[in-house]
Formats: structure tokens, C-alpha cells, sequence
């Protein structure tokens, strides 16, 4: 498993992450209790890949996980997430295929 993948994993159970600085702040933000048995490996796991959570934290969209980002009206926004919106406003990016 590679330390972003731990992260998303994470944040799908119903943990939010962020930076402050160099460092990880998490919080528990699901329904109920989060499931210990395995909640905790991951989160070791996020522990002793810092540098590379620290990294994919830089890098990542917080919403989908994604890492392609644009400006569009002055604000990075994650291509993924805000695709339909942008081709809304630009139509000609519908045209656009991957």
C-alpha cells in the first residue's frame, strides 16, 4: 500500500485530514465510532510514512483524491471535481478526451 492510498482509505471511513505546517492533523468526522481493528494499521501506517503523507497532502484534491489541478477564476480547483463546471464555462473543454 502506498501512504497516499492509506490516506484516501482513511478518509472514505470518515477521517478528515489537513495540514498545518509540517504537520498532519486528523480528526474523525464519521458516524458512530470509527472501527478501531482498522482504523489504527492505517493510521500507524500514516505515521510512519510522513514525509510521503506529507507530500500527497500537498498534492492531493481533499474531495476525490485527485492530483490535476487548474485556475479557473482565480482559484485552483481540482479538474476532476469541478469538470462539469468548467465546461459549463468553457464549453470547447467538453471536447477534451483522456
Amino acid at each position: 500500500m502506498r501512504p497516499g492510498e492509506a490516506v484516501m482509505k482513511l478518509v472514505c471511513l470518515g477521517y478528515h485530514f489537513e495540514l498545518v505546517g509540517e504537520k498532519v492533523r486528523y480528526e474523525w468526522q464519521g458516524h458512530g465510532d470509527p472501527d478501531h481493528a482498522v482504523v489504527r494499521p492505517l493510521l500507524e501506517f500514516v505515521k510512519a510514512h510522513k514525509p510521503e503523507v506529507l507530500y500527497f497532502l500537498k498534492c492531493h484534491c481533499p474531495r476525490c483524491g485527485g492530483v490535476v489541478f487548474g485556475i479557473f477564476n482565480g482559484v485552483q480547483r481540482c479538474m476532476a471535481c469541478y469538470w462539469e463546471e468548467q465546461t459549463r464555462l468553457y464549453p470547447a473543454m467538453a471536447e477534451v478526451k483522456h
